[in-house]
């Protein structure tokens, strides 16, 4: 916890408490966006939230979660704890979107030899001044940077899985950038490595 924690917390509950209802929130985001309540644990967060835990939100306040690149950081119990007070706190119908790397292209690429190390998923790591020189660095980045390795990783069928054991249903794969809801279009950050990241969505 930090010095600015606090003053977040208050801050967070108070946006929350202001918002009409149905909300929609995003975890871990890091950018301010119209209609949308940003939040974050980082030290400088404006709006701090731990998403694994009790969230201070009612039943059927919130119309639309999103959460990019920040459920692989996060234990696979404390990513269940997530999903949960998202189910709790959704209204009926309402859609929760995840984006992370996905594991299942990053196995195919290193299946596929020495010509994926100088492909789209390559060079984009490389340009974040990560080492890319073997087929198995498009396995070993996914799991062993950014540190993944302390949280869990995933594919289509583990979110999969996973949003079903929450209570969700109707999971889809996404396109980047692309959803069939206008307010879930759009927002993805990293659209441009070449099928690296999964976009899931599923339905309360």
């Amino acid at each position: 916890m930090t010095v600015n924690t606090p003053v977040a917390k208050a801050r967070t509950n108070r946006a929350f408490s202001a918002a009409s209802r149905p909300l929609k929130l995003e975890i871990g985001g890091l950018t301010k966006r119209p209609g949308w309540i940003i939040t974050n644990v980082n030290a400088v967060t404006r709006n701090y939230l731990d998403a694994t835990s009790p969230w201070p939100l009612e039943e059927s306040s919130v119309a639309y979660v999103y959460a990019d690149n920040m459920i692989e950081h996060i234990p696979l119990v404390a990513a269940r704890a997530m999903l949960a007070e998202a189910y709790r706190c959704m209204q009926p119908g309402g859609v929760i979107r995840l984006v992370t790397p996905d594991i299942r292209k990053h196995v195919e690429l290193y299946l596929a030899g020495s010509s994926s190390v100088d492909g789209v998923v390559g060079r984009a790591y490389r340009e974040l001044g990560l080492v890319v020189e073997h087929p198995v660095d498009l396995v070993r980045i996914p799991i062993g940077s950014f540190g993944h390795h302390e949280g869990y990783v995933y594919d289509f069928d583990a979110l999969d899985l996973e949003l079903k054991r929450a209570g969700f249903h109707s999971t889809t794969q996404c396109e980047l950038g692309e959803s069939t809801h206008p307010a879930l279009s759009g927002l993805d950050q990293r659209t441009d490595e070449g099928g690296a990241q999964i976009a899931v969505e599923a339905t309360r």
